[in-house]
């Protein structure tokens, strides 16, 4: 009875440790226009959705051409940051990985590339 609560300890240690791996490679999928929507109503500026949906998707395009250059540690930290408490945004999540990987300074400047 003990070797199988222990084997069945280490396969689910063994799938948690593999999910999370897999979730640092591929970049998360958010819902966008659920996401603009209800950011738009608590804010209550009914022209500011189609200003929404393009800033995350302009982010999600900037993430697909920088996702492999971010190291797997700040992109776990910034995912699991970016979908806890609801909000899912790409331009949080972007504005994450580059605040951990040292891109931009305290004033919102690019160091380098």
């Amino acid at each position: 009875m003990r070797t199988f609560i222990f084997a069945a300890a280490v396969v689910v240690a063994a799938s948690c440790a593999i999910d999370r791996a897999q979730a640092a490679d591929g970049i998360p999928d958010f819902d966008v226009a659920r996401n603009c929507s209800a950011e738009v109503a608590s804010v209550g500026i009914g022209s500011g959705l189609a200003a929404c949906k393009k800033d995350e998707t302009d982010a999600r395009n900037e993430l697909d051409t920088r996702w492999r250059k971010f190291g797997a540690s700040d992109k776990q930290a910034c995912i699991v940051e970016r979908s806890t408490g609801g909000d899912q945004s790409y331009v949080e999540l972007l504005t994450c990985l580059e605040m951990s990987t040292g891109q931009f300074d305290d004033s919102g400047r690019q160091i380098g590339n």
